[in-house]
């Protein structure tokens, strides 16, 4: 009975401390390791254990449980959520370090009015050593003669597709916060969705969301994100052509016209009829 009524005591200041602060998602282990910290805090009894008190918080209705299940090898994902989740914060949780991205942190961003029911979270490989960076024209032809390489990962969350990418090592480049979620801020979310324009409904959604960044970005900030980023792949060329294409005056395209340009590229994927632009040097969607 003590322990009891000394988790009631305390149960104003631990409902705020879970449903009040800006993580409204958590784990199993991230539980313990804040029980553990706020025990004291909260005058606890050492009689008082982290399962038990897991069992307490889901009692009282401060968290409840939810087990995520994922269809392919990732297998089942256990969180206790309050009741102001957001589904964003949910996807976020699920991996290690993760963010927003592709169509739904279009959305974020304000660069659509439509409201996605597809949720993208991307976490970061490892970083790699690659010591091979020369690029043929031949090994380029062959990869975007294929189609875009599709996640596997992904799970419902009530009325939301969560789908998980394990993106490039980028130092979570160009990623800030919107809404207490960790989210790719416009100028990254627009060289993401250049980079794999399937993840955001196509060659013509990308080519909306540059006419409606137009008045936010600083080309400076999205020229920085891309050179940290470090991409074998001239992606510049086809930043340069949506811009091009979505009406950006001539002088801002100027730090993209003067990066080298010596290999013919693609604008996405397994094209059918192609056009080819001799400014941009890139090969795109015949009629776009």
């Amino acid at each position: 009975m003590a322990n009891k009524s000394r988790f009631i005591i305390a149960e104003s200041s631990i409902k705020s401390f879970f449903t009040k602060g800006p993580k409204k998602v958590f784990s199993r282990e991230e539980i313990k390791e804040i029980f553990e910290e706020r025990r004291g805090i909260w005058n606890l009894p050492l009689s008082t254990y982290p399962d038990k008190f897991i069992e307490q918080l889901l009692q009282r209705g401060i968290l409840k449980k939810q087990v995520i299940e994922f269809e392919s090898f990732v297998g089942k994902k256990e969180r206790f959520i309050s009741d102001e989740a957001t589904p964003y914060q949910v996807a976020v949780s699920l991996f290690n370090k993760s963010y927003i991205s592709h169509y739904t942190a279009v959305f974020l961003n304000g660069l659509t009015t439509q409201v996605p029911k597809r949720i993208y979270s991307t976490f970061e490989q490892s970083k790699k050593i690659n010591t091979n960076r020369t690029l043929e024209q031949a090994a380029i032809d062959a990869a975007f003669s294929k189609p875009q390489r599709k996640a596997i990962s992904k799970v419902i969350y009530e009325d939301y597709e969560i789908i998980i990418l394990n993106g490039m090592n980028t130092n979570r480049a160009g990623v800030t916060t919107i809404e207490n979620v960790p989210v790719t801020g416009l100028e990254r979310t627009l060289i993401d969705i250049t980079v794999r324009p399937l993840y955001a409904g196509g060659v013509d959604a990308v080519l909306e969301a540059y006419k409606r960044a137009m008045d936010s970005i600083s080309i400076n900030k999205l020229i920085a994100i891309l050179d940290a980023m470090n991409f074998i792949y001239p992606y510049h060329q086809a930043i340069g052509f949506y811009m091009e294409r979505a009406g950006y005056e001539s002088k801002k395209l100027t730090l993209l016209k003067e990066k080298k340009k010596n290999r013919r590229f693609y604008l996405t994927y397994e094209m059918g009829q192609k056009a080819y632009s001799e400014d941009w040097m890139i090969y795109y969607p015949k009629g776009m």
